[in-house]
């Protein structure tokens, strides 16, 4: 792996890395308000909408997959940079010119490439170009850029759509405008005088098998909590939007966009706060906390309070954010230094496949209505948190405060 080395990192350059970052995860997070848009004007049913939102996941685990193999190995970040930047732009320019339901889903794969390229690509920026803090800056930046980025994606479409100023265009546009002013940041501020440092790194032994078998049950229940919380949120992105309308009266679409906003917030303030827990307890309550959403958003849909389902958001944003730093950060403590990078890597692509799990909701809600097909969802993410739960407390996990 080589290692960029410079005395005096730039502050610019790192400002429109994260930049960067944001941008891209805007153009992540920017079609959510839009779904029940898109149903009304492609005519579509609820099963089209989670294509669309799956062929954007589609595109980051391939994203993640290949770079997995390959990015260690890239000497100069610019390359994957310019890669991501590129796919970024094409993938929101297509979302603004898109008129049908496959062309959507082609705009959002490509979306989702870029969005996993500039993922790896930043991260690994951040820190051959941070302080030498053990990477905490670096981290911290990225955490932040992702925040604000799948927060203000909402916002912009969502302020869109109350305006009624091009809604399905006007978002992206300024999302590449947006790239583009990061993009030349980081190219006119890259150090001229980095010095390649080539380190050399032993070959991995062990398996991915043998991985597995050394840290056992609490790598599978990590990454199957985070692929559980992940696939909750995936459900209220895509069938969410119709949901509220219908059953607890929210007309407004563009609010809704804003309370994605706001639920994406308080998760990144919960990963924030959930640096300073231990990992196993971050995890624990993190899963106790998802179990109480759903027991609200029940209750909320029952009686049709607005009220209720905003505080189960609330609650569910916290989980979100505890579940997967727990996690995280127990697999970086479990994973033996022979395979980590390669228990790392199928960590996040177990997670990433929460991308899918929209597409039998969609199903189910245009076989048996909206209305039936939410109750019987949550009551199975309720079954499904309460098993890992107990699980959580089952399984013998470490504890080391960070």
């Amino acid at each position: 792996m080589s290692v960029d080395i410079t005395q005096h990192s730039s502050k610019g350059l790192l400002f429109f890395l994260a930049l960067s970052l944001t941008a891209a995860l805007m153009n992540s997070s920017a079609p959510t308000p839009l779904y029940p848009f898109y149903q009304d004007h492609l005519r579509l049913n609820a099963v089209d909408l989670t294509f669309i939102f799956g062929a954007y996941g589609a595109g980051v685990l391939l994203a993640l997959m290949t770079l997995a193999r390959i990015a260690g190995h890239v000497k100069d970040q610019r390359f994957l940079l310019l890669a991501a930047i590129v796919l970024v732009l094409i993938g929101a320019w297509l979302c603004a010119a898109c008129d049908s339901l496959w062309a959507l889903c082609a705009a959002r794969a490509i979306s989702g490439l870029g969005a996993g390229i500039m993922t790896t690509a930043v991260n690994v920026t951040l820190v051959r170009f941070g302080p030498l803090d053990n990477g905490k800056l670096a981290a911290t930046l990225a955490t932040l850029a992702m925040i604000i980025g799948l927060a203000l994606g909402p916002v912009l479409s969502g302020a869109a759509l109350q305006l009624n100023l091009y809604p399905a265009s006007l978002p992206f546009w300024l999302i590449m405008a947006l790239v583009t002013v990061a993009a030349l940041g980081v190219l006119m501020l890259w150090p001229r005088n980095a010095i390649q440092a080539h380190t050399r790194v032993r070959h991995e032994q062990a398996s991915l098998r043998e991985g597995l078998r050394g840290i056992g049950r609490p790598f599978h229940l990590c990454a199957w909590s985070v692929f559980f919380s992940w696939s909750f949120t995936a459900c209220i992105f895509v069938i969410g939007p119709s949901a509220a309308e219908q059953q607890l009266g929210l007309s407004d679409r563009g609010i809704f966009g804003y309370s994605m906003a706001i639920y994406l917030l308080i998760a990144g303030a919960s990963q924030l706060y959930c640096k300073r827990l231990d990992a196993a307890r971050a995890l624990r309550s993190g899963l106790v906390a998802q179990c109480a959403a759903f027991l609200l958003l029940l209750t909320a849909f029952s009686i049709h309070s607005l009220t209720l389902a905003a505080l189960a958001l609330v609650i569910g944003g916290y989980a979100y954010g505890a579940i997967f730093v727990g996690s995280a950060r127990l697999i970086n403590q479990l994973a033996p230094a022979s395979c980590h990078a390669k228990l790392v890597a199928y960590f996040y692509m177990t997670i990433y496949l929460f991308n899918a799990v929209p597409i039998p909701l969609g199903l189910l809600v245009d076989s048996i209505g909206l209305a039936p097909s939410v109750l019987a969802a949550l009551i199975f993410f309720l079954g499904l948190g309460a098993v890992l739960a107990v699980l959580a407390t089952w399984v013998r996990l470490p504890h080391a405060h960070p």
